[in-house]
């Protein structure tokens, strides 16, 4: 790792434990990991949507104007719509505990894009790559980290699953 990746790490480790603290949850963690990975979107599911119950999903979306807010509002289409109707689609759930997975690891991109997920869900808000990583703490709480790039942006590499590994307890990997 080179000094400026350790810099923006040891800053983003500050705002992870700043997240918790903040006004609106991980306002400042979310978007500094979605600029220091160079991704579309990050989400961190804290709880998934279940029958009867929205979930709690904070999504960080690349701006794409100025006055453009850290945070997605809950109440966005792709939001509200990933909760009511793709999150029993979605094939990149339930990942094993602490492995940092991409999407491509599990279901090739021919799969992908012939699938009802890809079809009416992430290709019309232009998802294609998406790097996780599911984490459990000692009392069962549960939390899902996503990054998600557009199809036209490079693959997740090494470098990018190796940040995810220094923020997670993993013990095992690579």
């Amino acid at each position: 790792m080179h000094a400026s990746f350790d810099t923006d790490y040891d800053e983003l480790i500050g705002l992870i434990y700043q997240g918790p603290l903040e006004e609106q949850p991980w306002q400042s963690a979310l978007p500094a990991l979605r600029e220091m990975l160079d991704v579309q979107v990050v989400s961190l599911v804290l709880r998934p949507p279940a029958v009867g119950d929205p979930g709690l999903i904070l999504n960080s979306v690349r701006p794409e104007g100025a006055d453009a807010p850290a945070l997605a509002s809950p109440d966005d289409w792709e939001l509200t719509a990933y909760r009511d109707e793709f999150f029993s689609l979605d094939p990149f759930v339930n990942l094993p505990l602490e492995k940092v997975t991409a999407l491509e690891d599990i279901l090739p991109d021919e799969a992908l894009t012939a699938s009802d997920y890809y079809r009416q869900y992430l290709h019309p808000i232009g998802l294609f790559r998406i790097l996780g990583v599911d984490t459990a703490e000692p009392g069962g709480m549960l939390a899902r980290l996503r990054l998600s790039r557009r199809e036209q942006e490079p693959r997740f590499n090494e470098r990018d699953r190796e940040l995810l590994r220094r923020l997670t307890p993993i013990s095992d990997e690579p």
